[in-house]
């Protein structure tokens, strides 16, 4: 077992004092290192539904070191998949630089069931291409299943219900399934959909071109990729309508970073783990292995903004990049739609956005009503840095230095034992910032008592599943755009390590006039590209009654912020 420190499923925050936190973070790896997980397939799986199977295997064996797949209908053997692991046994293999390694026996076991009949697991997971089902009590995979991503999100929500069972007592957060959950990816609501509910709202003559642009390839963006990849590569899935969709796609990716395989690994499930070099062309050359047209720009929002051959982006950007800089930088991007997504801890949220027609747009969210030099102040009194310097290290790209880390050790902000995991890390981390991580709260003795009034340490626990969850999503409202079924509008919000709320909801447009979809240069751009906003898009957020019903769930009929 590695040390709480070094160990890369946790992260210590907060501690003020040397070792303040490693005993409960001990505890925690103990308990993570002496259980194993069970997975039981069903004998009538498809080839979709296995391919879930195994990237709920991917995930949860990089958080516990025993794990076992039975699934004797399968002969061991794996269909064709994103990780091109042939059989179970060579996905355990091929994942082993990410999982982590124990001498302590297993002293629990915690059995998941998928489409499993009997009453012998601990948690069970059903669904098919959009339906979403996990319980405490048997039920059905659905047979037929094309690309399976209900049984992806399904499957993230099961890794969380595993670390529920096994860590709930020494404060992990989350609420354990009692019945049935039931929801899906058409309109998100609590309930099945079924034929009925798949009806083709906007009509298209075959399938035309589909831009897709991934503004950012990191936990996220690699997961909604690989994801992509399984509904719409020829290679991974033989269904008849994937040619036309493998046709229709073009995916461009952008991101200036590299693979760092000693920075939280755990994070990124679409990886096995050792990957270098750059993170675009990297996951370029995987989907075009994978008969998909790929292009990859090593560089940085703006640039790439300011050197692609026409202005705009006539089709969709996904972005997934999460500062302030990085997402002022994808707003003015104007294409004609972009679909963002946002990850804290285990929350997330996946929201479609078009510019200045009422609603948020992709930088609305970013928009504060203070100056940015009052949160540069705030971060300098929880860190111990300066604020001059402090406004540097909130730029794009910025990282901590070796003696920034030490001014945050000599405040007593950080213990001096974190000092090489901090440098060259974002400042984020040293600000109680959790990145597709489940806080944890250790529930006992002092630690307890300060977690309580919230001064206590937090241990944060890596959860790959929250970034599968996200690019699940991303990957449907994807799928779902090109085969003319609706799309949510607008927004879906989640807790991974809670259960689905079944809420879609359409977030108004920032309020103080500071934000750039307010710029009448860049309107008069949008509406000169694209054409002017449908008339139903337009001032719906200034009419309180509107406002009102947005908070509830909808489905849009004919998904308006994929038209005109």
């Amino acid at each position: 077992m590695n040390s709480p420190v070094s160990d890369p499923r946790l992260r210590l925050l907060g501690s003020q004092t040397v070792g303040g936190a490693q005993e409960p973070a001990t505890q925690i790896l103990h308990r993570l290192d002496e259980t194993e997980v069970a997975v039981a397939v069903a004998a009538d799986a498809d080839d979709a539904a296995r391919v879930a199977v195994a990237a709920f295997v991917t995930m949860i064996a990089r958080l516990v070191p025993g794990v076992v797949v039975d699934d004797p209908a399968g002969e061991g053997r794996l269909p064709n998949n994103w990780w091109q692991a042939a059989s179970w046994a060579d996905l355990l293999d091929k994942v082993m630089p990410v999982r982590p390694i124990t001498d302590l026996p297993p002293t629990r076991r915690i059995t998941v069931g998928f489409g499993i009949a009997e009453p012998v697991c601990d948690v069970y997971v059903g669904g098919g291409d959009w339906n979403i089902v996990l319980a405490d009590h048997p039920v059905v995979m659905e047979t037929g299943t094309v690309h399976g991503l209900g049984l992806h999100a399904a499957g993230t929500l099961a890794v969380s219900q595993v670390l529920i069972k096994v860590l709930s007592d020494l404060g992990f957060p989350g609420v354990e399934v009692t019945g049935t959950v039931e929801t899906n990816l058409i309109d998100h609501r609590l309930r099945l959909v079924d034929a009925t509910d798949l009806t083709v709202t906007r009509p298209v003559a075959g399938f035309g071109v589909e831009r897709t642009s991934f503004l950012g390839v990191g936990s996220v963006g690699t997961s909604a990729m690989a994801l992509l990849a399984t509904a719409c590569s020829p290679l991974l899935n033989g269904s008849g309508a994937t040619a036309a969709l493998a046709a229709a796609l073009e995916v461009t990716a952008v991101d200036k970073d590299v693979f760092d395989p000693d920075r939280n690994p755990y994070r990124y499930p679409a990886l096995l783990g050792g990957e270098t070099g750059k993170k675009s062309t990297g996951m370029v050359e995987r989907l075009r292995q994978l008969g998909l047209t790929a292009e990859a720009h090593d560089t940085d929002v703006a640039t790439w903004n300011t050197t692609k051959n026409e202005p705009g982006w006539h089709g969709v950007v996904v972005s997934s990049v999460d500062t302030l800089t990085g997402r002022l930088d994808v707003a003015d991007v104007l294409s004609k739609a972009t679909l963002s997504a946002g990850v804290s801890g285990t929350e997330l949220h996946v929201q479609w956005e078009r510019f200045a027609d009422g609603f948020a747009c992709p930088f609305c969210d970013f928009v504060r009503a203070d100056p940015p030099l009052t949160q540069a102040g705030v971060y300098s009194q929880v860190t111990g840095i300066p604020i001059p310097r402090v406004l540097a290290l909130l730029q794009d790209g910025a990282v901590l230095a070796a003696p920034d880390v030490d001014r945050a050790i000599a405040a007593g902000r950080v213990p001096a034992q974190r000092r090489d995991a901090l440098v060259s890390a974002p400042i984020s981390d040293l600000i109680r910032q959790a990145y597709a991580e489940a806080e944890m709260r250790p529930q006992s003795g002092d630690a307890g008592a300060g977690a309580a009034s919230g001064n206590g340490d937090v241990i944060a626990v890596a959860s790959p599943q929250v970034s599968w969850f996200a690019g699940t999503l991303i990957a449907a409202e994807l799928v779902k755009h090109m085969l003319g079924l609706p799309t949510a509008d607008r927004r879906v919000d989640l807790d991974v390590s809670g259960l689905p709320a079944g809420i879609v909801r359409r977030p108004p447009a920032d309020a103080t006039g500071t934000c750039i979809c307010h710029s009448g240069v860049r309107r008069r751009w949008y509406s000169a590209m694209y054409g002017d906003l449908p008339a139903t898009e337009v001032g719906r957020a200034a009419d309180s009654s509107a406002d009102q019903a947005e908070m509830s769930p909808v489905l849009s009929a004919a998904s308006p912020i994929l038209e005109g």
